[in-house]
């Protein structure tokens, strides 16, 4: 019988992954090793990407991925060395040689957000200054995500223009 973590992490997937994802740490200062494979944690996350359900709502128990904080964890230290943007080249790559991706129609939004904490937090110009992150997302014509890109919401300083000398239509300042 299939699980639900086969059908969201099929062999060809996790063979794709697999050599993506860093070593577990070492133990050599005490700790217990990982019991919980990495397998288990990834198909959790891609359930949560799936639905859009929330960590503390995450069944986990039907993923065999041990504890919300287990899942957290790994995709915390996925996301700090790069898994996910490797991933994504990866399967771009192969998708571009065989044809599958449609760049005659890209489409490109943002989006601000509410964030009061992080790398890319800055004032929002449109909600009273409260912080926040701007959300940049690039899709290919049948919708498939390119490139998502996360700034702080503080907008770039408009450049300054100097008046070029003989411009000022022969007035004199």
């Amino acid at each position: 019988m299939t699980t639900l973590a086969d059908r969201l992490l099929p062999d060809q997937l996790w063979q794709r992954v697999q050599p993506l994802l860093p070593p577990p740490p070492s133990h050599a200062r005490g700790g217990a090793p990982r019991t919980v494979p990495d397998r288990a944690c990834m198909a959790a996350i891609i359930f949560m990407g799936c639905t859009s359900t929330p960590w503390a709502l995450l069944p986990v128990g039907g993923f065999g991925s041990g504890s919300v904080t287990t899942c957290w964890r790994r995709f915390a230290e996925w996301a700090h060395a790069g898994v996910f943007e490797r991933l994504q080249v990866v399967l771009l790559d192969e998708l571009g040689a065989a044809g599958r991706i449609d760049l005659e129609r890209v489409s490109i939004d943002s989006f601000s957000l509410r964030a009061v904490r992080g790398d890319q937090v800055g004032a929002n110009p449109v909600d009273r200054a409260k912080p926040g992150s701007k959300l940049h997302l690039a899709v290919e014509g049948g919708g498939l995500p390119l490139s998502l890109l996360v700034t702080s919401d503080t907008p770039a300083p408009a450049p300054q223009h100097a008046c070029p000398t003989g411009t000022n239509s022969g007035r004199t300042a």
